[in-house]
């Protein structure tokens, strides 16, 4: 491999020599970009060749098209392929063709030479000769147009995917950027919303899928859209690893997805080191956790553990489209989705590494901590029911305000939830249907959200608010309705998961480490029915913000956080 800051720094003829094999007999596309060195990162270096490819006139685009072989075509047969070519051929099976998979893609491949005037192009990595036809069926009658738009982007995929084999950077570098990269695609623009099953989430989606073939992982897709990649080991037994890439609206970049690519980083460098684990590490990016568009939270990791509540596929959206019909229209059957369970028997736990979303780590100068248990929640939607009138004319004494019943619920949920330590809650929905400046509020909507290490004490704390409720709606008027949508028990993470954790921070960085409880639910808490679970928590910086855009993680902590978490698994004890 190549080292990126070597790449930085040599003359440009040495810097397109190096990324000569990147794009097919095409040494104008490093070319291109040898100026606008240094890169920051491997991603960055990948996407500015990929502009130059894309931002290039049409004939220098179909020569690079046309400078590709065909796929199990004439030069593969002879052994004239580049080095590259070959290997990416062989890894999908085309090397392999039966008879009948071989004649069909001949047929293909000069039906679509005929229309296009140029070969079939597509990133094979982690393809089957099945899927190559199929793709070669569909691509085969679109406007051509279309089409050389669609073959460079599957030039620019394979280019990722050689890249990454190619050019070796700092791992902490190499995680921030891809977390970057996914913050590209949003429903919103100068921000990041990613919501289940919208474009910029299945475009999400597609991309983890990249960064893990790149990786070097076997990668699929469940039911519910869970993307899993696989790096094989010792044995059947698997240890599981992930967080969620769905987001909160507006969210910050690194919540849930830190612990989806710095496993990816990692297990791509113990790939590219020819570690062999003694298990099996399965890395699942959830495909929700947030339980923004459907209200139903944890649909990914509760499908892995068993726990999927099919009566939530009748969920609507505000659009009004069900969550069955949004699996469906994203080419999933609802009917696979109880395969998706895992057997605990199978399972030697899960780990989740994951942004504390807090300032202990950082007031307390440490980049990395122990994670003990997961506070359990409590969520409820509340509906207060008043009587709207005018703001002029209705005497004060005698209004049924909505809006000031809310108000007062706020400040209960507040004074109850500050008696107790560890014990949080908070309103973080509060609205005024139809409200205006001289109308008297006749209905208000607000949600409440209390959490604690202790079930006991939260329940408590839920009791009272409630009571609470019921003495405001007599004395105000109104009346006052709750729905609980989410109760969640507090988890701990296993001692021996705590324990490992432990000894690899201070095989990594010399010094004990901090264990810390998690006050924010995590998709470990779903796993906790199948399997042990585990958590590192990495440290955030601007005061441990999170679920903002102003959620940040240093590339430095990010390297300590891959150190330890690749340590944990070279360490890590599969029991007899």
């Amino acid at each position: 491999m190549i080292d990126l800051a070597r790449l930085n720094s040599v003359a440009a003829p040495e810097f397109v020599a190096a990324l000569a094999s990147i794009f097919e007999h095409s040494p104008w596309v490093p070319e291109r970009v040898a100026a606008a060195r240094p890169f920051a990162s491997g991603v960055a270096l990948h996407a500015a060749m990929s502009d130059a490819v894309m931002q290039a006139g049409e004939a220098m685009q179909l020569a690079l098209i046309r400078a590709h072989p065909e796929l199990a075509g004439r030069a593969a047969i002879r052994g004239d392929l580049t080095e590259a070519s070959t290997s990416e051929q062989c890894g999908a099976g085309l090397s392999a063709c039966t008879p009948g998979q071989y004649q069909r893609l001949q047929t293909l491949n000069a039906a679509y030479s005929a229309r296009f005037g140029f070969p079939f192009i597509l990133a094979v990595k982690g393809q089957t000769p099945d899927s190559v036809i199929a793709a070669l069926e569909r691509r085969v009658t679109h406007e051509e147009s279309q089409e050389r738009h669609v073959a460079l982007l599957e030039i620019c995929r394979i280019a990722r995917f050689r890249l990454a084999d190619l050019v070796d950077e700092p791992i902490g570098a190499a995680i921030i950027a891809m977390a970057d990269d996914l913050a590209r695609f949003s429903e919103t623009t100068g921000s990041l919303t990613c919501s289940y099953l919208s474009p910029a989430h299945m475009d999400t989606a597609a991309r983890i899928r990249d960064f893990m073939l790149a990786a070097g992982l076997d990668v699929h897709h469940d039911a519910v859209g869970n993307v899993v990649g696989v790096l094989p080991g010792g044995s059947a037994r698997q240890l599981l690893t992930g967080s969620h890439y769905d987001t909160v609206i507006n969210a910050g970049r690194y919540d849930g997805r830190l612990g989806i690519v710095l496993p990816i980083a990692v297990a791509g460098a113990l790939r590219r080191a020819a570690v062999r684990l003694p298990f099996s590490l399965q890395i699942i990016a959830f495909a929700e956790e947030e339980g923004v568009r459907f209200r139903s939270t944890f649909l990914g990791s509760r499908a892995v553990a068993g726990r999927f509540d099919p009566t939530v596929l009748d969920t609507i959206d505000a659009q009004g489209m069900s969550l069955r019909e949004a699996i469906t229209a994203g080419g999933q059957d609802v009917a696979d989705i109880p395969a998706i369970a895992r057997d605990p028997a199978q399972l030697l736990g899960f780990v989740e590494v994951h942004i504390e979303q807090g300032p202990v780590l950082l007031d307390a100068g440490l980049p990395v901590g122990v994670v003990t248990s997961i506070a359990g929640s409590m969520r409820s939607t509340v509906t207060v029911e008043g009587l709207s009138g005018h703001a002029g004319t209705v005497p004060m004494p005698l209004r049924r305000d909505a809006a000031a019943a809310a108000a007062e619920i706020v400040l209960a949920v507040e004074r109850r939830c500050s008696a107790d330590p560890g014990l949080v809650g908070t309103v973080g929905k509060l609205e005024v249907p139809d409200g205006a400046m001289n109308v008297i509020p006749g209905r208000c909507h607000l949600s409440i959200d209390i959490r604690s290490g202790s079930d006991a004490v939260r329940d408590a704390a839920e009791a009272d608010v409630s009571a609470e409720m019921q003495r405001i709606a007599r004395r105000r008027n109104v009346t006052i309705e709750q729905s609980r949508v989410l109760e969640a028990p507090a988890i701990a993470c296993a001692a021996r998961i705590q324990d490992a954790w432990e000894a690899s921070i201070r095989r990594v960085t010399g010094a004990p480490a901090r264990r810390l409880p998690s006050g924010a639910g995590h998709d470990a808490m779903m796993m906790a029915n199948l399997t042990d679970i585990g958590m590192l928590f990495v440290r955030c910086g601007n005061g441990g913000i999170s679920h903002n855009p102003a959620e940040t993680l240093s590339a430095d902590d990010a390297a300590i956080a891959a150190a330890v978490f690749r340590d944990f698994l070279q360490h890590y004890k599969v029991p007899e």
